[in-house]
């Protein structure tokens, strides 16, 4: 008997049987023969019509090849051993949550499509543009295809020359990529804070992660999300009310990795409180809201009291668990962001020269 997969919700009966095939494809291997036509009618229940249909979009697809007086087969291109390259200080959940969350979600999902999964740090040492591991899995075919959570776009350059890669990543470092869409963060934020009776709302942006203008005086989404807010609000919008705007990029600087995103933190609170009296404060970043939950601390200034605060937060993270209460949580669900990244990663398996996609994950108000 078929083993069925866990319900999803499909808009049609076709794509929920795609998808069935599609795992168990995976889970028979390369080159293996799928049950006959009737077989495979009887056992999932289905019309014989409505599993020609899948079958016909899973050989679209490049999944299956159905050979006439033969059978129905695996492609070789799904014989998928994925590599998740990350750098060294998303390893470790003091270091990043989410780097861990995402990888938690990847594995799970690699797994239950029956994938293998591998772990490699992304950055080489002794000149080294990749690392040395991760180099030598590429080069033996080890892994077929990458998803990217590293902050060294070299890295990402390098693997797209040889494998499919996926890079998490605000800017432009692969065709093929997912973002967290921090215009919704501004909208939900502001508009949260608004309703607080909020009249002076600042937004922390951290520096060294691709958001902002290229040059100082120009814009970009994240501000003109923040304006329109605003204006939405019937509240003013003053440049000095956007913590470090003048030293944002659009690019990832060669030390980002560096940077001491609480540290920013620290400072950007130290800034809306001291020049420019904010009561209302919308964080693009977890560990930028815990530095500036510090500077509160030092001041004995209550966050939820004296100044709300509405921050981006990774869903079952454990970051800011003990200040949940005082603030505005505006949650991102790593699995979701797993999920988009297989997503992609499958089309380009399937197809190298697919058209190129960028997925926006939207954040949700916490409950």
């Amino acid at each position: 008997m078929a083993t069925k997969s866990k319900p999803l919700v499909y808009t049609t009966k076709t794509q929920a049987l795609s998808a069935h095939l599609a795992v168990m494809a995976r889970k028979l291997g390369p080159g293996a023969r799928l049950p006959t036509m009737q077989q495979l009618s009887e056992e999932l229940g289905i019309s014989v019509m409505t599993l020609n249909r899948a079958l016909s979009e899973l050989e679209a697809q490049g999944i299956l090849v159905r050979r006439q007086g033969s059978g129905t087969y695996v492609t070789e291109k799904f014989a998928s051993s994925i590599g998740v390259v990350c750098d060294r200080e998303l390893i470790g959940a003091p270091a990043s949550p989410f780097g861990d969350l995402l990888l938690q979600q990847a594995q799970t999902r690699a797994n239950e499509l029956g994938e293998r999964f591998s772990l490699y740090l992304a950055e080489g040492s002794a000149g080294n543009i990749v690392h040395e591991d991760l180099a030598e899995a590429v080069n033996t075919r080890k892994i077929t295809g990458a998803l990217c959570v590293t902050r060294h776009p070299k890295v990402i350059d390098w693997l797209d020359k040889r494998i499919p890669v996926v890079a998490l990543s605000h800017r432009d470092v692969s065709p093929y990529r997912v973002r967290i869409d921090h215009t919704q963060t501004i909208a939900l934020g502001v508009e949260a804070l608004a309703k607080k009776g909020c009249k002076n709302i600042a937004l922390l942006i951290p520096a060294g992660y691709g958001i902002g203008p290229t040059s100082a005086g120009k814009s970009f989404a994240e501000l003109e999300a923040y304006k329109t807010a605003l204006s939405a609000a019937k509240l003013k919008y003053d440049e000095n009310l956007v913590f470090n705007l003048s030293a944002l990029s659009a690019h990832v600087e060669e030390d980002a990795e560096k940077q001491d995103v609480r540290l920013q933190g620290r400072a950007g609170a130290a800034a809306a409180l001291d020049t420019l009296k904010a009561d209302g404060i919308v964080s693009l970043d977890d560990e930028l809201t815990l530095g500036a939950l510090a500077e509160f601390n030092k001041r004995g200034v209550r966050a939820g009291h004296d100044v709300h605060v509405a921050t981006h937060s990774n869903k079952v993270s454990h970051l800011l668990y003990a200040f949940e209460e005082s603030l505005i949580l505006i949650e991102v669900d790593p699995a979701e962001v797993a999920a988009a990244m297989f997503s992609l990663l499958e089309t380009r398996l399937a197809d190298k020269n697919a058209e190129e996609k960028v997925i926006a994950i939207a954040p949700k108000l916490a409950a």
